[in-house]
């Protein structure tokens, strides 16, 4: 993850009714982890639907002091 520059992770629900949304830094995970590992790991906090899409940010700053949430 960390090789192709990944610092950022949008994640999006797995259902597409729901349609909530988070963008989380991913530096809590290691640098060989790839993002299809990580998709079974959630659980959307909105409905409760196990498995996320994850995405890579590019443009993730680094400098966020905590994560950013949307829906």
């Amino acid at each position: 993850m960390r090789a192709a520059g990944v610092r950022g992770l949008p994640i999006y629900c797995s259902d597409y009714r729901c349609s909530h949304h988070i963008a989380i830094s991913g530096d809590r995970w290691p640098d060989d982890v790839r993002l299809s590992d990580l998709e079974p790991r959630f659980t959307c906090q909105g409905c409760g639907i196990r498995g996320a899409d994850v995405r890579p940010d590019f443009n993730w700053d680094g400098k966020q002091p905590r994560e950013r949430q949307s829906g």
